[in-house]
């Protein structure tokens, strides 16, 4: 992996060009992203982020750039003052959400294709990244669970079948954008190298729980898009459908340490549901 020499980001922008409202063409939780006006476009990120985050989604974009993943690859990481940030290519299009919102009679070929996308993330090596298995260990141990939990579930990932894919690790509708060149993915920052089973429970997860509309109609939907997803997933991807209920339990644990979801009652039977097939110790 090409490492990308942190720079001084006020070298790379437009003569005159200053970060301000006016320019901010997406805000998240961790950083805002402005638009450069020569086809670039810097994701600036908030003081809480880490340097090793940053650090991790410009090199882990740019590696699945190389490796032909459809990525919008990092063109510079820098800081400007106490500004740190990313230097991107703009991407052209809407985030597949929203699409989603515009056209909902074709929401099952937009599922179908971002599933497909994600086979071909899995198809590619991962290289030198930092390992899942130990990313879901270290989030369980640092989670709620009681301490026998955690014992026995890291003690079962650890003997889970491991592998060597490029996993996105934030796989959802909101960090996959559609436009007129097709879907790029961005926003590498969780991205990591292991099993493709548990990064796509970490969609479904996703898709089902995460922080959104909690309306009954909208929660039928995100129950049927799961399930299509996981269905167009395993189409195309060569992945045993068993390695993903063998990792459902411990990417769930996971979950617990950093977020709350969406639907905490779902949730929950979902997550007991996954530990008792595994036969580890209730919560």
């Amino acid at each position: 992996m090409t490492q990308r020499t942190v720079i001084d980001l006020e070298r790379t922008w437009p003569d005159g060009w200053r970060p301000d409202a006016a320019s901010v063409v997406a805000s998240g939780v961790s950083a805002d992203l402005h638009d450069l006006g020569d086809g670039r476009v810097v994701k600036l990120f908030r003081p809480a982020v880490s340097d090793d985050m940053i650090a991790r989604e410009a090199e882990m974009s740019a590696l699945a750039h190389e490796r032909g993943i459809a990525a919008a690859p990092a063109l510079a990481r820098g800081i400007a003052g106490d500004l740190r940030g990313i230097v991107y290519p703009l991407v052209a299009g809407t985030t597949m959400m929203r699409w989603i919102r515009q056209h909902p009679t074709r929401a099952g070929e937009a599922i179908d294709r971002i599933a497909t996308a994600q086979a071909a993330i899995h198809k590619a090596a991962g290289g030198a990244g930092r390992r899942l298995k130990d990313v879901i260990a270290t989030d369980i141990a640092y989670g709620p669970a009681p301490a026998a939990v955690q014992k026995a579930a890291i003690e079962r990932l650890a003997a889970l079948p491991d592998g060597e894919a490029l996993l996105h690790g934030d796989y959802h509708l909101g960090n996959i954008m559609t436009g007129p060149d097709g879907l790029t993915v961005i926003d590498w920052s969780k991205a990591a190298v292991g099993h493709p089973a548990a990064d796509l429970v970490r969609t479904e997860m996703l898709m089902r729980f995460g922080i959104g509309p909690d309306d009954w109609i909208t929660n039928l939907w995100r129950d049927w898009a799961a399930r299509r997803l996981k269905r167009s997933y395993l189409l195309a991807a060569d992945v045993d459908p068993a390695a993903i209920d063998r990792y459902r339990p411990f990417v769930a644990l996971a979950w617990l340490r950093a977020r709350s979801a969406g639907r905490n009652r779902a949730f929950r039977a979902y997550l007991d549901a996954a530990m008792k097939r595994a036969g580890l110790p209730p919560l």
